[in-house]
């Protein structure tokens, strides 16, 4: 561990984060619109989603995609974040993981979670990136009304 950083944990406070169904051997929560407490408000939309292994509190992997700034962290907490690289939209880069399993596996293996990224299913996966694309719709369909 590198000056005394810990690894971050599951949201305890679950207000705004949404369960996603990825399968049995993950823990998968999406928020769209994350704001850290005290932060000023300002124009920039905080889409989160964290994965944690079944079982375990640490998170192994957080996408932020932020409309700003878009990053993701492998082991959130012990490593620097990562930029996102962003083609199309911010969402849909991240998107790219779920619908591209071997990418989500090699995350999850760099996260050393090799067992479990061995175990999951192409369309749990799939299946998740479509909640989470359903989930984010709706946000920005209730924040422009």
């Amino acid at each position: 561990m590198q000056g005394g950083r810990s690894q971050q944990t599951m949201p305890e406070d679950r207000t705004g984060w949404h369960q996603i169904d990825a399968g049995p051997h993950l823990e998968v929560l999406f928020h769209p619109n994350r704001r850290p407490g005290g932060r000023e408000p300002d124009e920039i939309v905080r889409p989160s989603i964290v994965v944690a292994v079944a079982g375990k509190r640490e998170q192994a992997l957080r996408f932020d995609p932020f409309s700003m700034g878009a990053h993701y962290h492998i082991r959130p907490g012990l490593a620097e974040q990562i930029p996102l690289q962003v083609a199309e939209g911010h969402l849909d880069a991240t998107m790219a993981f779920f619908e591209k399993p071997l990418r989500f596996r090699g995350l999850l293996a760099l996260a050393e979670e090799d067992d479990v990224a061995s175990h999951l299913r192409d369309e749990e996966l799939k299946n998740a990136a479509n909640q989470i694309r359903a989930l984010s719709a709706a946000a920005r369909k209730g924040a422009a009304a």
